[in-house]
């Protein structure tokens, strides 16, 4: 596979932010002050693998939309598997490390392809990227807080001052906390770690418009499931004893003889379904099967490649039809933050 991501030039039509659109650089400044400026590297799940695979659409699929990889016989992906957080060496096993990510791209043709992009979390911490931006600042203050505090222990006498600053960050984070509840589900949810990449379930949590070939709109989100079930490491003995990059070692070894496989579930939306809030799961108990997602190699020349690709989490970006973003205000400022962060990467030089 070529270099070339297909992916439009600069400027706000093909998904750059409006100039007036200070929210996203907002939030790409706070997440690179939490972990710091990696340069070349993605502002977050900046430690991944590019993959390869295909995806072959079930008989249902074509009844829920036009889309070309839902109605050919199959189509080429390429796949990013990552874990969570903007630390590009971080151990896997790591708290920070999650949520877990797949983003997958469906390639319709050299100028027309699809975006899937999915984490272990099932939902997102806040509804609003202003509300992100919020518990941003509020986690990065408890973090500031606690260093200084820890540095004046250090040192020794008097660190009164410091334990009050440190007592008010975390009340303050606390009460925000407490009033948005899918901020503090995400904070105290578990850290799962899979026995690989493929044996973890990963959620799309944003609603997207399907359109078939008699104009029926249908909203869903997507959940992936892996073919292996779910399996996850629960023995604290047994994580220390797993290398830092013990996902990505795993897809180095294993293909082509054992290859990933997902199937793609569509979660269809109840007419009293929530469309518009990534924090609020559907109450619909409809899952239609779309399709399998074989994963079985990874991209050659990896890191080139992954410092030019740039997935999206609006789907109808690069011209698919029967595919469409939902009026949830989240995907337009994911999209922001997408665009900043790709433009910068594809600018700098990897240091790491």
């Amino acid at each position: 596979m070529s270099a070339q991501t297909n992916d439009p030039p600069n400027g706000a039509a093909n998904g750059a932010p409006h100039p007036d659109e200070k929210l996203p650089k907002e939030l790409v400044d706070e997440m690179q002050a939490i972990f710091g400026k990696h340069p070349g590297y993605r502002t977050t799940h900046a430690k991944g693998l590019l993959v390869e695979g295909t995806f072959t659409p079930s008989e249902q699929a074509q009844t829920l939309s036009i889309a070309s990889h839902f109605n050919s016989a199959s189509t080429p992906v390429i796949a990013r598997f990552s874990v969570g957080g903007g630390l590009p060496h971080i151990d896997d096993v790591d708290d920070n490390a999650t949520p877990k990510g797949v983003a997958i791209r469906f390639k319709i043709d050299n100028d027309t392809h699809t975006d899937l992009i999915s984490h272990s979390f099932n939902g997102f911490a806040t509804r609003t990227g202003e509300d992100f931006l919020a518990f941003l600042q509020l986690l990065r203050a408890v973090k500031i807080a606690k260093f200084l505090l820890d540095k004046a222990m250090e040192k020794g006498g008097d660190y009164s001052k410091e334990l009050d600053n440190f007592k008010k960050a975390q009340t303050a984070f606390q009460t925000f906390l407490a009033s948005r509840p899918s901020a503090a589900k995400f904070v105290s949810s578990t850290k799962p770690n899979p026995f690989n990449y493929g044996t973890i379930t990963y959620y799309e949590p944003n609603t997207h418009v399907l359109t078939n070939k008699d104009g029926k709109i249908t909203n869903v989100r997507y959940r992936l499931d892996p073919a292996d079930g779910d399996h996850l490491y629960t023995d604290p003995e047994q994580l220390k004893k797993l290398g830092p990059n013990y996902l990505e070692d795993d897809l180095q070894q294993r293909f082509p003889q054992k290859p990933i496989v997902f199937t793609i579930q569509a979660h269809i939306a109840d007419p009293d379904d929530v469309l518009g809030d990534a924090t609020i799961a559907y109450k619909s108990t409809t899952f239609v099967p779309v399709g399998k997602l074989e994963i079985n190699k990874v991209t050659d020349d990896n890191a080139a490649k992954q410092q030019q690709i740039a997935f999206s989490p609006t789907p109808d970006k690069f011209g698919i039809k029967g595919i469409a973003s939902s009026e949830d205000p989240l995907i337009q400022t994911r999209k922001g933050v997408y665009w900043i962060s790709a433009d910068q990467r594809r600018h700098e030089k990897q240091k790491e």
